[in-house]
C-alpha cells in the first residue's frame, strides 16, 4: 500500500490526519453537460447514462480552525471503444473505466497502520526471547520440578545475556540483570531455597509454592517489558507517527500484548491478574 497523503488546511496551513470523512451525495455528469445529484440519476429507466461519475464526495474539517473541506473520492470515466477490424453491424459498445484513487486516509486507518508496524516490531523482538522455553511452566503439578526447571532456564538466559560472566555463580548473574529490587530479592531468596531443597535440607511450604508460581510469570513479564520498552519509547513513536495520539497507540499495543501473553499463559485467574497488572503499568514513555 502506498503512503497516504496528509491534509493541509488551505486557511491556516496546519497539516493533519482527519478523524474521519463524512460522505455527501454522488454527482453524475451526463454526456449533454447536465449535472445530476443522488443515485437516482443512474437509474437505467431514466435513460441517463453518465459519461463521468463521482461515486462519492466527502467532507472533513480542520481541527485547528474548523474550516470545512470537500473532496472527490472516486471518479469513473467511460470511453467508448470501437474495434475497427469488424464490420459496422457487429460493433458493440465497450467502455474503458479510469479510476482515480483517494490519496488521503482518516485517523482510524492511520492508527491501524501505525499499530501494525509497532506490533510487528514487537513480535520480531520477542521471538528472539525463545519464550517457548518458559511457557506453561507454572502448570507443573510438582512445584519442586517447576522450581528446578525455572532456575535452569534462568541460568541459560543469564549466560545468553552475560556471555563474559558464564563462569560466575548464578546469584552474581542475577544481580547483573538489572532487575527491579523486589524481583531480584525474590529470585535470590528462592535460589537459596532451591539449593536447600535439592540437598534435602528443606521442604517447600505452601507459601513457597505460591511465590514460585508468581515469580515465574513475573520474570517472564519482566523479559517482555525489557525487550519492548525501547520499541514503545514516546519520543521515538512521536517522531515517527507525529499525527497520532500516543494514548490511542498505547491502547492498541496493550490489546495486542494481552492476546499475545494470554496465548502463552493460558492458565487461570492468578496468571490473568498478573498480566492485567502488567498491562496497566505499561506506559508509553
Amino acid at each position: 500500500m502506498r503512503q497516504k497523503e496528509k491534509l493541509k488546511c488551505p486557511v491556516c496551513s496546519v497539516k493533519f490526519i482527519p478523524r474521519t470523512f463524512y460522505p455527501e451525495e454522488a454527482i453524475f455528469s451526463t454526456s449533454d453537460g447536465k449535472k445530476l445529484s443522488g443515485f437516482n440519476g443512474y437509474i437505467e429507466s431514466s435513460g441517463v447514462k453518465p459519461a463521468e461519475v463521482i461515486l462519492s464526495s466527502w467532507i472533513t474539517y480542520c481541527p485547528n480552525c474548523n474550516y470545512v473541506m470537500k473532496f472527490v473520492k472516486e471518479i469513473v470515466k467511460k470511453e467508448k471503444i470501437q474495434n475497427q477490424s469488424i464490420i459496422a453491424k457487429d460493433i458493440k459498445q465497450k467502455y474503458n473505466n479510469y479510476y482515480f484513487g483517494f490519496p488521503f486516509e482518516d485517523y482510524t486507518q492511520y492508527l491501524t497502520n501505525a499499530a501494525n508496524k509497532v506490533t510487528d516490531s514487537i513480535k520480531t523482538s520477542l521471538k528472539y526471547l525463545n519464550l517457548t522455553a518458559w511457557e506453561n511452566m507454572y502448570d507443573f503439578g510438582d512445584t519442586f520440578k517447576l522450581l528446578v526447571r525455572f532456575y535452569a532456564n534462568l541460568e541459560n538466559y543469564c549466560n545468553s545475556q552475560l556471555t563474559s560472566e558464564k563462569e560466575k555463580d548464578l546469584p552474581i548473574k542475577i544481580k547483573l540483570l538489572s532487575l527491579s529490587p523486589e524481583l531480584e530479592a525474590t529470585l535470590l531468596e528462592l535460589n537459596e531455597i532451591r539449593n536447600k531443597t535439592i540437598h534435602g535440607e528443606y521442604e517447600l511450604t505452601p507459601l513457597d509454592k505460591n511465590r514460585i508460581n508468581h515469580v515465574v510469570i513475573d520474570f517472564i513479564l519482566n523479559l517482555v517489558d525489557t525487550h519492548i520498552k525501547p520499541l514503545i519509547n514516546s519520543k521515538k513513536l512521536k517522531s515517527k507517527y507525529n499525527y497520532i495520539d500516543l494514548k490511542d497507540l498505547n491502547s492498541e499495543i496493550k490489546v495486542f500484548l494481552n492476546g499475545y501473553l494470554n496465548n502463552i499463559f493460558n492458565d487461570g485467574k492468578v496468571v490473568n491478574n498478573q498480566i492485567k497488572v502488567f498491562l496497566e503499568k505499561l506506559i508509553v514513555n
